[in-house]
């Protein structure tokens, strides 16, 4: 039993040891600046490519996006929020994933995307490293009179790595929801709280003015009030 606890924990080693295809970033696009990023792919293993973004702070939360292989638009946004495409890839090399803010003079913008690399399998693209395990005949048939397989155990397990993988996927795509929320409440708040000290300073102003000028109305010295009373028995 000690053989096949340690050949479970070498399984899970292995599956977790990968490169995976699935790359998530949050990146600061200063205000008129244009920024690109850099993803390799490789046509023996990458298929599809798809890539989702979302402005989670900074001004209006809207961007322009592109994605580019060498001088060619293969996707573009403008202005927008948020996004998601999904390419066929055709040709090898490096496709850049890029951001516009070159609109904005004051305003950065802060981007969270995430880069998705598939198979034609439609499965994420990743170094599997089980390959390289040595295979011991009397451990196997230990297991096949317990009913398992190494075979049955690897598809199961890589079952639940990818299980993960989609729960990962969404938890972090409900924590960029929960930054973009935040920022935009934050935003409103300040620009009440501004508004309403604005207002405030302007009412306590109008209402010091008048009490001054009802004040000058009723001192004969007040230069002030001599024109408000001229003007009012004329």
């Amino acid at each position: 039993m000690g053989q096949f606890t340690v050949l479970i924990a070498s399984l899970a080693f292995l599956i977790t040891f990968t490169n995976c295809g699935e790359y998530d970033f949050t990146v600061e696009v200063p205000a008129g600046k244009f920024q690109c990023f850099f993803q390799p792919v490789d046509l023996t293993k990458h298929k599809t490519l798809e890539v989702d973004y979302q402005v989670i702070d900074g001004g209006d939360l809207n961007i322009n996006f592109m994605i580019l292989h060498g001088a060619n638009i293969l996707k573009q946004d403008q202005l927008k929020v948020d996004g998601s495409h999904r390419i066929e890839l055709n040709q090898p090399g490096d496709y850049q994933v890029c951001f516009d803010n070159s609109f904005s003079y004051q305003s950065r913008k802060v981007v969270f995307f995430e880069i998705f690399l598939f198979d034609a399998h439609g499965n994420l693209d990743e170094n599997d490293l089980s390959a390289m395990a040595r295979t011991d005949a009397d451990l196997s048939a230990k297991m096949n009179e317990l009913g398992v397989t190494i075979d049955e155990f690897h598809r199961r397990a890589n079952g639940i790595k990818n299980n993960l993988n989609k729960v990962e996927y969404h938890q972090a795509l409900l924590r960029a929801h929960e930054a973009r929320d935040r920022a935009v409440m934050s935003a409103n708040f300040d620009r009440v709280t501004f508004w309403s000290v604005v207002h405030t300073l302007v009412m306590v102003g109008v209402a010091g003015v008048q009490v001054f000028m009802i004040r000058s109305l009723f001192e004969e010295n007040s230069k002030i009030g001599k024109v408000l009373r001229k003007g009012k028995f004329d």
